[in-house]
């Protein structure tokens, strides 16, 4: 089924794809260019959130770890999983659906072996000449395409790397003399992140990562050839694990005994993640960005989820999130409470599956 965005959409996903002029829209007369005026860099798409557990958590997600959507926030994390996973992430931009779809494979003593794809749709959108006749049809979408690697060095210290090609492409039908069609942008970058776990149990994490750090993406030559948006960020995540308070002897509890040991079990299995990430471009080109998250839940089975970005890009606010892990299905959802933004449309949801086996 085609989809027909506004022509404002196509500019943004121009823009996203390339952060210059849409001059793929000359025959609409430029299009937006609101993307553009974000930051001085192409292939904006890859700054867009990826994944319901981070995004839940205020896009606080550097220090997550052993599922297989850590590869869109830190590489590293992936080295702590411990089961094989495939998972399909979903959500909504103004100007159509983003997915991606990822497959991670543990190997005892060597580490995590990963692949995956991240796609953003934007539609079918006419070229006109003027309201009457329609000239061409392109459809325009980016395309990521992912291979990584994860494992831990001295135990505590897990390391993850993912190698990306970036890919922006156009479809176009009927007539595109003067169009881009085909494959018209292409370049490679690099993720490279660590994690280090301290403290009783492994309490405390921090984590670090640069991320798109490659080739400029080039369209047309050189000197239109504009820098990825490399970005650097730290965080950190503290665990409060929960016991039971003695109250000593009296009937003030009113458990039996072994009420009490299956009541002080299921206690143990709750706690409380608090995290926080600061981000930069790599190049020092804007301000750092802070993002703080938390996570309460009992085990892995049910988690509640909340936190704040304060960020650019039009993706600056509140987040709540659940998840659910049960037998072998995981399933998380996150909705950001933003009022309508040039990157996302009112209050996106994100939604992530994953299957673990």
């Amino acid at each position: 089924m085609k989809r027909h965005p506004s022509r404002q959409a196509l500019g943004l996903a121009v823009g996203l794809a390339l952060a210059g002029p849409p001059s793929l829209l000359s025959a609409q007369s430029a299009g937006d260019q609101s993307a553009s005026e974000l930051t001085n860099a192409g292939a904006l798409f890859l700054l867009l959130p990826v994944g319901a557990q981070g995004v839940g958590m205020g896009q606080a997600g550097v220090t997550l770890q052993g599922r297989g959507e850590a590869v869109f926030w830190n590489p590293a994390g992936l080295a702590t999983m411990t089961s094989s996973e495939f998972a399909l992430n979903s959500a909504n931009l103004v100007a159509g659906p983003t997915t991606a779809i990822t497959m991670f494979v543990p190997r005892r003593g060597i580490g995590v072996f990963g692949l995956g794809v991240y796609l953003v749709d934007y539609g079918e959108e006419d070229v006109q000449v003027d309201s009457t006749f329609v000239l061409a049809h392109i459809a325009p979408r980016n395309l990521e395409y992912l291979a990584s690697f994860a494992t831990s060095v001295a135990g505590a210290v897990t390391v993850g790397m993912t190698y990306k090609l970036v890919q922006f492409d156009v479809n176009c039908s009927g007539n595109c003399t003067g169009l881009p069609s085909g494959s018209t942008a292409l370049t490679h970058a690099l993720d490279i992140g660590a994690q280090v776990t301290v403290g009783a149990g492994g309490a405390l994490r921090f984590g670090a990562v640069v991320k798109n750090i490659g080739f400029k993406l080039q369209v047309n030559n050189a000197a239109q050839a504009d820098p990825l948006p490399a970005r650097l960020t730290l965080g950190a995540l503290y665990r409060i694990d929960f016991r039971p308070v003695d109250t000593g002897p009296g009937p003030s509890l009113a458990i039996p005994d072994s009420g009490k040991v299956g009541l002080q079990q299921a206690i143990d299995q709750v706690d409380l993640r608090l995290a926080a990430d600061v981000d930069r471009p790599w190049d020092n080109s804007a301000p750092p960005e802070m993002r703080l998250g938390l996570d309460l839940g009992y085990h892995e089975l049910i988690r509640l989820r909340s936190g704040y970005a304060f960020t650019r890009q039009g993706l600056s606010g509140p987040t709540v999130g659940v998840g659910i892990h049960t037998g072998s299905i995981a399933l998380d959802f996150a909705r950001t409470f933003v009022s309508g933004t040039d990157l996302l449309a009112t209050n996106p949801t994100f939604v992530s599956f994953s299957l673990i086996f």
